[in-house]
């Protein structure tokens, strides 16, 4: 579960290593598949993203398992998160790490198409 104050990691190359989430647009706490308004904390250096700019993001990846309608359980090292625009297009051009397929039943389906592997 994201909540407010969370440190997520960035999993695309556009530039930001590290989010804090300053906002949640729909709940409490987030899961897979949310919408978050995010400040960045830390970023890599020359890039286009600048530290302490407040961005929005999609969760891709959850410490918190989460249970799928066939019953199995899925879970993650690490809380991750992909930068996007207005639209919900990524901002960067590469998508690093394991993306959930149920990104694709809520329309992220540039971010599927991205991602190396699908769980």
């Amino acid at each position: 579960m994201i909540q407010p104050r969370t440190l997520l990691k960035v999993a695309d190359n556009s530039g930001a290593q590290e989010l804090m989430c300053i906002s949640i647009l729909e709940t409490r706490y987030t899961f897979i598949g949310t919408i978050i308004v995010a400040v960045i904390k830390k970023v890599i250096p020359h890039m286009p993203l600048e530290r302490s700019e407040v961005i929005r993001a999609v969760i891709v990846r959850t410490r918190k398992e989460f249970k799928r309608q066939n019953g199995m359980i899925i879970r993650f090292d690490e809380n991750a998160a992909v930068l996007i625009d207005k639209d919900g297009n990524p901002k960067g051009t590469r998508i690093f790490g394991v993306i959930p397929r149920e990104l694709r039943k809520l329309n992220f389906t540039k971010i599927i198409s991205l991602a190396p592997e699908i769980l």
